[in-house]
């Protein structure tokens, strides 16, 4: 366990946001400097000059991943600090302001590149009051307005509903969703300017940047799971591993040729060795995924059936990557704060498949944008279908229900504020099916995770010691099937929410559902205002959604003026 203290202040920390402004300040005083032409002209110009990419496309591009460096950093930032700390004081904390300043960077990348499009006087369908608008700006444009709109909808959230400490409520998920998609809406920046990843290295070299960022961001909203305080159904998992290996390797696949999944995936589980934290972190995090299997596999669909017929392809490349490929990541994944186990089959299966076929279907269309071709066309009511599968996947494990379950729990002193929990379930088989049954504590300065072994019929055991003090929650959690649900061991007295502390002592009682303790800051409030930012959520997905696929049609294999690479 990390002391809250240390790790206080580092995640408090400014220097991360300061250094990386004033990094990006130097890049850009340093094309100005060697940029030609008038104050508008240089930077576009010394980046085509330098990379021989369309500087307008070099400059949003640019600035768009660059907004999500910082937002992520931010982001990460945050995420631990509400696991490792709690519920933070102010709103402009540093990972608050560190996410907003990103977020921002992704908005005005959009004007950027409008505004050097028209600088350079590119041709583009689109004109607005002598503005030149490539059509690729519009699903950037729709990220980075949608996702800022959700800072200040998530502060009347919390205003409303109290500090809802969790990554997946619809206000977070706005944001966090906003700058994921980020790295698609570049990739298809590329594919508005003509660029080939086999025109040159700095081709080839944002090409896989934007591959790279594009599967990053799939599997950004893995966190859940990454942190260790998951709170929704576990199935949830391998399905968001599985979407975001069939959707971005079928997409590497077409766009870059042979090998380059491989090497892209090879490439991030070296990136990922760098600390985000120095020598150590407020709440380790672990890889939810590494794809590797899963891009060998999809090499070896193209090898044996090609990538001509795009949705034998793609059907192939899904179900082997939620087949094979999943296999792979179940073995990795015993190793993860809450492990697979046989109880999430078959349903994992069946799931799984859906959402992995329908992922795959949807990148192969999606790659196709991306590379320009003219070949290989998927007809638009196989892709919606593959869009509609992956949503139907998601839709399934939502649920979150309680089971009748009893808990005696008695607590032994094992340690200065810790002690060893023994549970006895009532019924004595309510565990056998669990997907979880662990113990835990957080916020206290850290992340201290138990798993419960049983010793006898019904009853349970700690394999550690929990701590019970501070500010930390310490709680035994139940999961089996569709129901996720806790027992209290220990909740500190919060006046600030008018609730008393439940001290760690012994008790019978009922599980109750985990948001009662896992969000024991929220509150009721006004329903109305749920629905509304549920059905502006809603409205947001429906926009980006569109924007892409304008976009996708617009600048790629449908543009008159296409190339036909070569991609075998």
């Amino acid at each position: 366990m990390i002391e809250t203290e240390a790790w206080g202040s580092e995640l408090a920390s400014w220097t991360p946001l300061v250094v990386l402004l004033v990094v990006f300040a130097v890049i850009v005083a340093a094309l100005l400097v060697r940029g030609r032409g008038g104050l508008l002209e240089r930077i576009p110009e010394a980046l085509e000059r330098r990379t021989g990419i369309p500087g307008w496309a070099a400059a949003a591009m640019g600035t768009s991943l660059y907004g999500l460096l910082i937002a992520g950093q931010g982001f990460y930032s945050d995420v631990a600090w509400h696991i490792a700390l709690g519920r933070d004081k102010a709103l402009f904390t540093a990972p608050h302001t560190s996410i907003v300043v990103g977020l921002g960077f992704i908005f005005v990348a959009s004007a950027i590149g409008i505004l050097c499009a028209t600088v350079q006087r590119v041709e583009t369908d689109v004109v607005i009051g002598g503005m030149r608008v490539p059509w690729s700006m519009l699903p950037l444009a729709a990220l980075g307005a949608g996702a800022l709109a959700g800072f200040p909808l998530d502060e009347l959230w919390h205003r409303e509903y109290g500090v809802d400490v969790t990554m997946w409520s619809p206000t977070h998920m706005l944001m966090i969703l906003g700058a994921s998609f980020s790295g698609m809406a570049s990739w298809l920046v590329l594919a508005d300017a003509g660029v080939s990843p086999r025109d040159s290295r700095w081709a080839r070299g944002v090409h896989v940047v934007a591959a790279w960022l594009t599967i990053m961001g799939l599997t950004s909203a893995q966190g859940e799971f990454d942190f260790g305080v998951p709170q929704f159904q576990q199935m949830f998992h391998p399905i968001l591993v599985t979407i975001a290996g069939a959707f971005a390797l079928v997409a590497i696949r077409l766009v870059h040729g042979r090998g380059w999944a491989l090497a892209i995936v090879l490439g991030s589980l070296v990136f990922d060795q760098i600390p985000l934290f120095g020598d150590g972190e407020p709440v380790p995090t672990r890889d939810g995924g590494l794809y590797v299997v899963s891009a060998l596999v999809v090499e070896l669909v193209a090898w044996l059936a090609g990538t001509d017929r795009r949705v034998r392809f793609a059907v192939l490349s899904g179900a082997g990557v939620a087949t094979i490929g999943l296999g792979a990541e179940w073995i990795w994944n015993q190793g993860a704060h809450q492990p697979w186990r046989s109880s999430l089959l078959p349903d994992a299966i069946w799931l799984c498949l859906l959402a992995g076929i329908g992922a795959a279907v949807v990148g192969a269309a999606f790659g196709r944008a991306v590379g320009r071709e003219r070949a290989g066309r998927l007809p638009a009511a196989v892709v919606v279908a593959g869009a509609l599968a992956v949503v139907v996947a998601l839709a399934l494990p939502m649920p979150r229900r309680v089971g009748d379950v009893s808990a005696s729990i008695d607590v032994e002193p094992a340690r200065a504020g810790q002690v060893s929990v023994r549970v006895v379930l009532d019924p004595h088989d309510a565990a056998e099916d669990a997907r979880w049954f662990q113990a835990m504590s957080w916020q206290g300065g850290g992340l201290v995770i138990r798993e419960m072994e049983e010793v006898g019929p019904g009853e349970f055991v700690s394999d550690g010691p929990l701590p019970v003090t501070g500010r930390g929650k310490a709680l035994v959690r139940l999961h089996r099937g569709g129901e996720l649900m806790a027992v209290p061991v220990f909740l500190p007295s919060d006046p600030e929410i008018d609730e008393s502390e439940i001290p760690a002592e012994d008790r019978v009682a009922r599980f109750q559902s985990e948001t009662d303790f896992l969000l024991r800051e929220t509150t009721e409030g006004a329903g109305g205002l749920a629905i509304a930012i549920y059905a502006l959520l809603a409205v947001v997905a429906g926009v980006w959604i569109g924007a892409f696929v304008l976009a996708a049609r617009r600048t790629g294999a449908d543009a008159p003026d296409a190339p036909v690479p070569s991609l075998t």
